[in-house]
């Protein structure tokens, strides 16, 4: 099946539900014969990832502030995978979608982009916010899910509107996904 870009207009759980599995199933692949015995997890964005140049995240701090260091809109590197000297080393991130934590109103769009610094997928994302009773009304799943193998690197960037003033209303966007390591590194064996 050929991989489709953009995200679904219709989001059902048990849609969600395929496009996790979807997404561990990359991750399995591109983790086979470059980790050896993977497990898989949840993204947790201060173990996996690097502040992009463009955040005031400080790459410490639990939690999924996508928040840029400036006022105004435009495009703002807020996650860097660096595969060579970074925390992603030796992982596989896979990504299957999003949800809207924290003033999310103010993203138009996510970018997925390359070492090479071009974007290989766009995510539009206007229109998603933090309301409604289950966390499926606060999500948008890509078509298929996208990844970082483990000798990729490269950057996430949003892509914040108009309406996007002051750097003090800080923005959380919750990545959904999953990563692939070796077995030890942060979560051992289960038996």
């Amino acid at each position: 099946m050929a991989d489709v870009a953009g995200t679904n207009d219709y989001l059902y759980a048990g849609l969600v539900e395929r496009k996790e599995q979807a997404s561990i199933n990359k991750a399995e692949q591109e983790a086979r014969g470059e980790i050896s015995s993977p497990i898989i997890r949840d993204i947790i964005p201060e173990i996996d990832f690097d502040a992009g140049d463009d955040t005031e995240w400080d790459g410490e701090a639990a939690g999924w502030v996508v928040s840029p260091d400036s006022d105004g809109p435009g495009e703002y590197e807020v996650y860097e995978i660096d595969s060579d000297t970074g925390r992603a080393e030796r992982r596989v991130n896979v990504f299957y979608g999003f949800e809207a934590v924290e003033n999310v109103a103010y993203v138009e769009q996510i970018n997925f982009k390359g070492a090479d610094g071009q974007v290989f997928e766009r995510a539009k994302l206007t229109g998603l916010d933090e309301g409604g009773d289950d966390s499926i009304d606060r999500q948008r799943t890509l078509r298929s899910p996208i990844a970082f193998g483990p000798q990729d690197n490269g950057t996430i960037e949003i892509v914040v509107n108009e309406g996007y003033t002051e750097a003090d209303d800080e923005i959380k966007l919750k990545l959904l996904g999953v990563t692939a390591e070796k077995q030890g590194r942060r979560v051992g064996s289960r038996s």
